[in-house]
């Protein structure tokens, strides 16, 4: 307290000299004199606390003592000052630590998401050896190989450890009175040694040591046997095969691309179908440690034309890593584009966050600049000042990081339910999470307090006490710079959230060539499909059936290639084309269109050998004229009696594809039944259905779906992103608007006597509004000079993802700017009709 007597009369006597207002000394004398007081009774308590200490670093150099004393002191000194700024300004640190908290968590949400996204099938310990085969069908890529492409793989190329086929089906399984249609994958017993699926019991080097053995997941085991053991339970597929559980393999985790339930043997199929060249499998091939995946690419190129001889085009095999098998698709599309998105997101979130605190930061300046100046004068450098203000940045970033960590454990519940994934924090374990969170939190506080523990730290004193210290231009151009960049990101995030909406709304409405509103698809079963034209007769006695058909697909689903030949074409010169087989009905229950000759007809037995053809068809065979021209699939020869126009038999990302219908027939059943009912009274409707359905399949579930609910499953990854997109674009207008308003809040306090001015001079209420406004709207008019140009780069590179898309036009950008102008003179124009009600008195009386 001596130093304190002696010292401050002479910092006293310094300021009077320089400064003409004595009250001002007073009050910047008054302001520092606590902190003063702090730093002499912080270092008295660290002696008297801190004996332990104190001996050990006794026999220490006196510069090394005084070093260590004076930067715990310091430390303490500006933890101390920090949590006193955030104390005496509680709304301006509200503003911060609720932006940062914000933005820091949804940072961590979009991280869990993107992190997910990449891990998607790396848990198989052999990931990076692992592919699957290709073909390119002279440019038209496809996943399915041939039956017999596995075997000779693994017999003829040593690079190749295992192979195993993967086709998988819907079944019915029963057991007692349970019955349930799972999803069933038939493998080789190279799919253990190439996946990393642990058995829980069972054997894992003979999973099935018989031909009727399966293997079943922990959930399909505890649907059917609760807590007993199943293994050798016996399960019955299809009401007529008897299948004996030899295992339980672990549930499959949420980010891989194989989804099963059961695990069958591959040699169900039997010994014809497994030696064809059908393409109706999979392949996956494990490769050896040293094998080079280039060089066996370009080994294994010719082998399906080596053996199949049945023509001589040009089929390239090739093969694909199962870590881009997600997010990567052959045709050059896939899912990688909303990694690139919502990193996108992540960081212009951030970005507005880091905006919020140093546009309220260096706005607080001129208030905190008397303050630097007079610890300037009592001693401290400036170094001292940087770190002081580099302390209380860090300091709201590491509470705003505590407090988001808390909302990301509250919210990631919901936000796994939305984004249907099991993600987890586990800050112990997910050391990426954890060095990310730790990043993002020292780039936040670095970044945004660098700019105000840099300018303010250059101020001399003696400009600052006389008020000189920076010029009006000085002090606002980098706000407006920042305030620009921040309504530029979040009109950019309004722009996106609008396109990506449309372009649902698009698929959701575009024609598809068929009619899917009130359609009801029925799974086909052994029972049906003996009796299934007496059910079929039976059904359209309701009269609220309209048309009964079956397929092997639903029109969303085609996935049957097989190769073709048409008049002028020979079997050796085939082309691969995608099929559907059905029965006469199929065009009338889908309400779909002819555009040239007929539809299949009872009246004409030889349709059995027909075929008729969709418009891209027409085009890939040339055929001006092609009703009545030979064509056969296979060596079924027939002719083509009719075209019909096209229609999407795939998702929208892809384009229409050449197809062909023929009539079900031997090994091409039908796997699907199809009623088109009438809108009135579809409960009704479906009751009737349920009895038709017990008389003629009385052991079979009733498991019917609507097909526009199936349609809708096609594109539900779409409509969850696009509903993430929402709800992080909208967490970031929140997070810019907090800072317009602590900014707005900001500028009407320095103009406090300027209003109580002005409306004593007569000025309105909305003239002031208008006053306080104007600079923000001028700021928001440049933001979208520069957002729409960069929106539209964006979103033209996101709808590329998809064949069939929405067009991107002037009223998306229009509506944007007018939802940001409102938004943000909303939040502006709440704190200035706010000052412009105020009493002028006491503007007058404020400074």
């Amino acid at each position: 307290m001596e130093k304190q007597n002696t010292g401050m009369p002479k910092v006293a006597i310094w300021l009077l000299q320089h400064v003409a207002d004595p009250e001002d000394v007073l009050s910047l004398i008054g302001d520092v004199e606590e902190d003063y007081k702090d730093i002499c009774s912080q270092r008295g308590k660290l002696r008297a606390k801190s004996w332990a200490w104190h001996q050990v670093l006794i026999s220490l150099p006196p510069f090394f003592k005084s070093y260590i004393y004076w930067s715990i002191t310091m430390i303490k000194n500006y933890l101390k000052i920090a949590f006193r700024v955030i104390k005496k300004h509680k709304g301006y640190s509200f503003i911060n630590i609720t932006g940062l908290a914000v933005g820091i968590a949804c940072c961590v949400l979009i991280l869990l998401w993107v992190q997910d996204e990449l891990r998607f099938n790396r848990f198989h310990k052999n990931y990076k050896e692992i592919y699957r085969t290709t073909l390119n069908l002279e440019g038209r890529w496809t996943t399915s190989s041939p039956w017999a492409l596995a075997p000779i793989l693994k017999r003829e190329y040593p690079e190749i450890q295992a192979a195993t086929r993967y086709r998988d089906n819907d079944l019915l399984f029963t057991y007692e009175d349970k019955s349930f249609y799972e999803d069933t994958a038939f493998v080789d017993p190279d799919f253990f040694d190439i996946f990393t699926f642990p058995l829980g019991k069972g054997d894992q080097d003979s999973p099935f040591p018989t031909l009727d053995s399966i293997v079943i997941t922990e959930r399909t085991a505890t649907k059917y046997f609760g807590s007993d053991d199943p293994l050798g339970k016996t399960l019955t597929a299809s009401n007529r095969t008897k299948l004996t559980v030899t295992g339980i393999i672990k549930n499959i985790p949420s980010n891989s691309t194989l989804t099963f339930d059961i695990l069958a043997s591959v040699k169900l199929f039997g010994e014809e179908t497994l030696n064809s060249w059908a393409l109706e499998s999979g392949t996956f091939i494990l490769l050896q440690k040293n094998a080079s995946p280039d060089a066996l690419g370009e080994k294994i190129a010719g082998i399906t034309m080596e053996y199949d001889k049945r023509t001589n085009k040009k089929v390239v095999t090739g093969i694909q890593p199962l870590s881009r098998i997600h997010l990567y698709s052959l045709e050059g599309r896939g899912n990688i584009i909303y990694i690139y998105i919502f990193s996108t997101i992540a960081l212009f979130i951030l970005l507005i966050a880091c905006i919020n605190f140093m546009n309220l930061s260096t706005a607080r300046g001129s208030t905190r600049a008397k303050e630097v100046g007079l610890r300037k004068v009592v001693g401290a450098h400036r170094q001292h000042v940087i770190n002081q203000f580099y302390g209380e940045s860090l300091l709201l970033s590491f509470v705003s990081l505590l407090i988001a960590i808390v909302l990301v454990y509250l919210l990631l519940p919901a936000f796994n339910n939305l984004a249907q994934k099991s993600m987890q924090l586990d800050l112990g374990r997910n050391l990426p999470i954890l060095l990310g969170l730790l990043g993002i939190t020292l780039f936040t506080g670095i970044v945004s307090g660098s700019y105000p523990a840099m300018f303010l730290s250059s101020f001399r004193p003696a400009n600052v006490i006389k008020g000189t210290h920076f010029t009006h231009s000085s002090k606002s151009m980098l706000r407006k710079v920042l305030v620009v960049t921040q309504f530029s990101i979040a009109i950019v995030l309004i722009i996106g959230t609008i396109v990506t909406a449309k372009q649902l709304n698009y698929i959701r409405n575009k024609e598809l060539g068929f009619n899917r509103q009130h359609v009801i698809s029925l799974p086909m079963n052994p029972a049906l499909r003996e009796s299934y034209e007496a059910f079929k007769n039976e059904a359209l006695n309701h009269h609220s059936i309209i048309h009964v058909t079956s397929a092997q697909n639903r029109p969303t689903q085609v996935g049957n290639i097989n190769p073709v030949y048409w008049e002028g074409k020979g079997p050796e010169q085939y082309e691969v084309i995608k099929f559907i087989s059905c029965d006469h009905d199929y065009i009338k229950t889908f309400e779909m269109e002819m555009a040239q000759g007929r539809d299949f007809s009872r009246d004409f037995p030889t349709d059995l050998q027909n075929y008729i053809v969709n418009e891209e068809a027409v085009k890939l065979m040339g055929l001006e004229d092609p009703v009545g021209k030979l064509f056969s699939i296979w060596q079924n020869e027939g002719q083509i009696i009719g075209v019909v126009k096209n229609f999407h038999s795939r998702p929208l990302h892809n384009e229409i594809e050449p197809l062909v219908l023929t009539l079900a027939q031997n090994n091409w059943g039908p796997n699907y039944v199809f009623l088109r009912i009438g809108p009135e009274n579809i409960s009704r409707t479906l009751d009737d259905l349920v009895k038709t359905w017990k008389k003629f399949a009385p052991n079979y579930p009733f498991d019917f779906q609507f097909l526009d609910e199936a349609f809708e499953q096609l594109y539900r990854t779409d409509q969850r992103t696009g509903t993430i997109f929402k709800y992080f674009a909208i967490l970031a207008i929140f997070i810019s608007c907090l800072g317009i308003f602590g900014l707005a809040a900001f500028t009407a306090e320095q103009r406090t006597k300027e209003i109580g001015i002005r409306k004593v001079l007569g000025a309105s209420v909305s003239g002031i509004v208008s006053l306080i406004s104007r600079e923000f709207v001028l700021l928001l008019t440049l933001a979208n000079v520069i957002a729409w140009p960069i929106a539209y780069f964006l979103m033209k590179r996101m709808l590329n993802n998809y064949a069939y898309r929405t067009n991107i036009t002037l009223w998306i950008f229009l509506t944007a700017s007018l939802l940001a102008y409102s938004i943000a003179l909303l939040t502006v124009s709440y704190q200035a009709f706010k000052s412009a009600r105020t009493d002028p008195a006491l503007a007058l009386r404020y400074e």
